[in-house]
């Protein structure tokens, strides 16, 4: 068993990565990712430094944060190359540009954030991005949450999926 196991189950999002108007574009699913600060708005995800997608944010300096409900998709375009396939054709993606960067976004998600690379940490396999925020949108959404019951989807591992309940438990002061 891998020791990261442990962590799980993560919420899984898609990654974004490339330029629209240069047709080069990629998305990976991603569960190690991760809010890192409010001001100024930072997120990080680590990726594999033989992904497509790590090349991709290396060249472009840019990636998108996409939330989807679709497991089956996600798993798809986590378990296949963009190198190889052509993921938007294949999976029938609907993308569209970013509105402040020219990052691609799934037209779909519940959430797009838009991130500009401000720090790249080398480790070991991988290498962990830090984006600021610099444009996001989401459907329905409020302090604790999507409006509605939103199924945002948490990784186990490999082909395993599982869905958070319903039910907001507030811990007393």
């Amino acid at each position: 068993m891998k020791f990261y196991r442990t962590l799980h189950p993560r919420p899984v999002v898609v990654i974004g990565s490339g330029e629209v108007e240069k047709g080069e574009i990629n998305f990976m699913a991603c569960a190690w990712i991760t809010p890192l600060s409010e001001d100024p708005p930072l997120v990080g995800f680590s990726c594999s430094k033989e992904n497509y997608t790590h090349r991709l944010v290396k060249r472009f300096h840019q990636f998108s944060v996409n939330v989807i409900e679709d497991c089956e998709l996600i798993f798809k375009l986590g378990s296949t190359s963009g190198e190889e396939i052509n993921k938007i054709e294949a999976f029938h993606l609907k993308v569209k540009k970013g509105k402040f960067l020219k990052v691609p976004l799934l037209e779909e998600a519940l959430a797009n954030l838009e991130c500009l690379v401000v720090k790249e940490v080398d480790l070991g396999d991988h290498t962990f991005f830090v984006g600021e925020v610099k444009n996001w949108e989401a459907k329905n959404f409020e302090e604790y949450g999507f409006k509605e019951f939103w199924r945002v989807p948490l990784h186990k591992g490999g082909r395993a999926f599982c869905y958070p309940s319903k039910r907001l438990i507030f811990v007393q002061k």
